[in-house]
């Protein structure tokens, strides 16, 4: 085991921890199929063009959820605009000298500008504390309710910026993020290109067979088939035929596994790091460089987007 497997293996054992009996699904491991209800998830937003912080209640068939989005940095319509969701337990609209968030990293501490309108999104649960996150993920119902809500609020920007722009709509997540990036492209396949990272589409293999599965209840985790067909989408992501997803993969993660979320991204430019987790999630300026680089090889124009 190399010193990337270490870290990924090291801060998920310290998590479990410090978190006890705040499992993911302790309470209840039921729920209908997260593609089932993200296909059917919606949100209205305002104008992407105006600075601040906005609230949205995302409707999903398992309730309403309270999502966030923040327009960071809007260029104008001749831009590409590019929709970013954070990772698991982050709070992405903390910008202070101490804050780790990964769009702080990529987007607001670097000194080089991001040649796009810039849209940060933040999931239901990523506002209280690290404690309440992990203790609301105790129903597998919250879990698929919280990325349906992204699902459907990235489809509602993405709407919003293809109505205030001809140019390119790009998605982009880390972990968490990447997973409800495929998550839309699946179900609405409506953003002109995809850049997930560090995600796939074999989502329920995440707690059943990774490292992860620590912080999966045992209760979950002895029916691992049923949390396979509530949350892999596989099936329903390669029979996309659209070519536009650009993503990336560390090749020594022990929690988004290479080798088993690899086969999704079938004749698709993957890119690979060699990196861990944890270690590639701090490559801030590989990460950076590979957004810019598909920024910067998409068309002016959208094609044969509505």
């Amino acid at each position: 085991m190399n010193v990337h497997e270490l870290l990924d293996v090291g801060t998920v054992g310290l998590s479990a921890l410090l978190l006890r009996d705040a499992t993911f699904f302790a309470r209840s491991p039921d729920s209908r199929p997260l593609v089932e209800v993200a296909s059917d998830s919606e949100a209205s937003v305002d104008d992407l063009g105006r600075a601040g912080e906005r609230t949205v209640t995302v409707d999903t068939p398992v309730g309403a959820f309270e999502a966030a989005y923040l327009p960071w940095q809007w260029r104008g319509p001749k831009y590409p605009t590019l929709i970013y969701h954070h990772g698991s337990g982050e709070r992405p609209f903390e910008f202070g000298r101490f804050s780790a968030n990964s769009f702080r990293r990529l987007f607001v501490a670097s000194d080089e500008t991001v040649p796009a309108n810039l849209v940060a999104v933040r999931a239901p649960f990523h506002d209280g504390s690290n404690v309440e996150y992990a203790r609301a993920m105790g129903d597998l119902e919250n879990f698929v309710g919280m990325l349906a809500a992204s699902v459907g609020l990235i489809d509602a920007l993405a709407t919003q910026a293809s109505e205030r722009t001809n140019s390119p709509v790009l998605a982009s997540g880390i972990s968490l993020g990447g997973w409800a990036v495929n998550l839309h492209r699946t179900c609405f396949d409506t953003v002109d290109r995809y850049v997930p990272i560090f995600a796939g589409a074999a989502l329920g293999e995440m707690f059943v067979s990774s490292v992860y599965r620590k912080m999966t209840a045992g209760s979950a985790r002895r029916r691992p088939d049923h949390l396979r067909d509530v949350l892999d989408f596989e099936e329903e992501f390669t029979a996309v035929e659209a070519d536009d997803c650009s993503p990336v993969l560390a090749r020594y993660d022990r929690i988004i596994e290479y080798d088993r979320q690899r086969p999704s991204y079938e004749g698709m430019p993957l890119s690979v790091l060699d990196k861990g987790h944890v270690t590639g999630s701090l490559a801030t300026g590989l990460l950076r460089e590979h957004i810019n680089r598909v920024l910067s090889t998409c068309d002016t124009d959208r094609v044969g987007r509505g």
